[in-house]
């Protein structure tokens, strides 16, 4: 059995034209679990004040007439540094009240600063590990419903009571696994973005496979997608291109066909994918996409 990406392609629009609602609803609900989630911080700054003082005191001048010479003017010229004096040492004490203010004010932001960022990392931590949880616990067992019900519109009709499939065929086991693939996927995508990528596609087949033997061991599980998909993760990143136009036409519609067609059609493509990978493990048989 020899296949191609036209007769994946047109396997999986007559899968869709005999459960068009469904699968667009399917499809739907999966655009709607994915999204994200950013925030912004700010930070404060403090000033200080600077000490101003005068260093040549300022003289009093006196206009004295002539007729009262008795009047002592070295006595008027001792008063004024005095005067100045003391006017120098209460500029000093205000500047000094001043810049310990100053100074308080900025240790008390400074801690609100610290503050505000550990309350920041920890709720972005408990966000975080919310959305893991609820990404594995939650939304990769639904996907493997998902799957399962896009076999189901391969072979005749689909029904979306397959969603949660998972949920009561050993949940935990599908949790396991599929946590477990996104696991591997994760660390191998820290070394770089090609080995990330690389694994993505070794491991494309784990929900295909969970729904179709729910209690398989989850080592197993990884290991079959790595047969399946050996020599054949090429072709399926060329499979994945060859939808570039169409999701082209989602963004300039505002993502209506993607709903209304390109996200249906794209997931049920998959589904031929694997049935052919699937089908072909069994009769030894090569592939040609």
């Amino acid at each position: 059995m020899k296949w191609t990406r036209s007769e994946l392609k047109e396997r999986a629009k007559e899968a869709l034209r005999r459960n068009y609602w469904k699968v667009v609803f399917v499809s739907f609900i999966f655009i709607m679990l994915s999204g994200g989630v950013s925030y912004s911080s700010s930070s404060s700054i403090a000033g200080g004040g600077e000490r101003e003082k005068a260093d040549n005191p300022v003289p009093v001048e006196t206009d004295i007439p002539d007729n009262e010479g008795d009047f002592d003017r070295t006595s008027a010229g001792e008063d004024a540094p005095g005067q100045s004096g003391l006017i120098e040492n209460m500029a000093y004490t205000i500047s000094d009240s001043i810049e310990r203010a100053l100074d308080g004010l900025g240790k008390a932001r400074a801690a609100f600063v610290v503050t505000l960022a550990v309350v920041i990392a920890i709720l972005f931590f408990i966000v975080m590990l919310a959305g893991l949880a609820i990404d594995a616990f939650l939304v990769n067992p639904l996907w493997v419903g998902a799957q399962r019900f896009m076999l189901k519109c391969l072979d005749d009709k689909g029904n979306i009571a397959e969603l949660g499939y998972t949920f009561d065929h050993h949940y935990l086991n599908g949790v396991k696994t599929t946590f477990m693939r996104d696991l591997y996927v994760f660390l191998w995508a820290l070394l770089f973005l090609i080995p990330g990528i690389y694994k993505k596609y070794q491991y494309c087949m784990v929900e295909f496979i969970l729904a179709e033997n729910p209690d398989m061991p989850y080592r197993e599980v990884l290991e079959r997608s790595k047969k399946m998909m050996d020599g054949q993760k090429w072709n399926a990143f060329v499979l994945d291109l060859s939808f570039i136009l169409w999701h082209m036409l989602g963004f300039i519609t505002c993502g209506i066909s993607e709903i209304a067609f390109v996200g249906p059609y794209i997931n049920l493509t998959r589904a031929a994918l694997y049935r052919a990978l699937s089908d072909g493990m069994q009769e030894g048989v090569a592939y040609e996409l």
